[in-house]
């Protein structure tokens, strides 16, 4: 029997619409949490993605969002995921860049966007091994019950956060510092952390409000660190001068948009974090932020 040409083209367009497709996947695929090119590289030759080895903790600029990645001996933490699930694709590609193929523990300080936002994403694409968070509540947007979702369908051992929760990274050590499930809003219900190693302080507060300072300085919580992450992108509505005084760290974090519509940092908060003789960095001028700890010492690196 003899084909017509037409049949032939046919089969032509099928094969390579199966082709654009089968590239489309590869290149596309840690987008979704399928292996992708380099994936499947490594796992033909045999070779096994190594996790970063260095104590350290970066501040990934994620826009008006909070993302902390805390690693030690290959150990990763992941605090907050940036801001909405569309930036998790880039959130994503710089975790896979610095080596991340396993979280050993995502931490959530709160559930509003611009915290649980790429949540979604890295959980579907990487392994992640236990999840620390708040009380789960009933809101319905997208970015929560996709997270949720996620959660559910990852095997990761999820755990409700309280106040004296230890969590070990490598050689860090991660308490919870604070956690009021009852505050009228969603900011003051942040959980707060203290990342230690090697006797240095990481002082983590999620978007805590002057509230729930004054109760850690009311319950003589020792929040002396070295390191401070700016609460609530630099609001006026947090980072009072008396915490700040109490915490009197050497260098402070902002992880804040550039031209955001907030006004973040506000002027009051870089007013108090001068009195103390702070070392300010901001995502939004610098980039990603890396405080690496070695023997005991600390060295900052920026982006740009």
């Amino acid at each position: 029997m003899k084909l017509s040409r037409s049949h032939y083209i046919r089969q032509l367009i099928v094969v390579i619409i199966c082709l654009v497709s089968v590239i489309c996947v590869l290149l596309f695929a840690n987008s979704f949490g399928i292996p992708g090119v380099s994936d499947i590289a490594n796992f033909l030759s045999g070779k096994e993605q190594t996790q970063p080895e260095e104590d350290f903790v970066r501040f990934i600029d994620v826009g008006q969002g909070d993302c902390i990645l805390i690693s030690s001996n290959g150990y990763n933490a992941i605090v907050d995921f940036g801001n909405k699930s569309d930036f998790g694709t880039e959130l994503l590609d710089s975790l896979k860049k610095l080596g991340v193929n396993r979280i050993d523990c995502a931490i959530l300080s709160h559930y509003d966007t611009d915290h649980v936002g790429g949540g979604s994403k890295i959980i579907g694409a990487i392994n992640t091994r236990y999840a620390l968070l708040p009380e789960l509540d009933d809101r319905t947007d997208n970015n929560f019950t996709n997270f949720q979702y996620a959660l559910e369908n990852s095997g990761t051992e999820i755990y409700t956060a309280k106040v004296g929760t230890v969590i070990n990274i490598g050689e860090f050590e991660i308490t919870v510092l604070a956690y009021n499930k009852n505050a009228e809003n969603s900011n003051d219900q942040s959980v707060v952390l203290m990342a230690e190693i090697s006797g240095k302080k990481f002082l983590l507060t999620g978007d805590a409000g002057t509230d729930i300072e004054n109760q850690l300085l009311n319950d003589k919580i020792d929040i002396d660190c070295d390191v401070y992450k700016a609460a609530h992108h630099g609001s006026r509505n947090s980072n009072s001068a008396e915490f700040i005084a109490a915490a009197s760290p050497e260098y402070a974090v902002i992880s804040a948009g550039a031209s955001n519509s907030y006004g973040h940092p506000h002027s009051e908060v870089l007013d108090n974090l001068a009195a103390v003789n702070a070392k300010v960095y901001r995502t939004d001028r610098s980039g990603d932020i890396t405080f690496k700890i070695e023997n005991g010492n600390i060295t900052v690196e920026t982006e740009y």
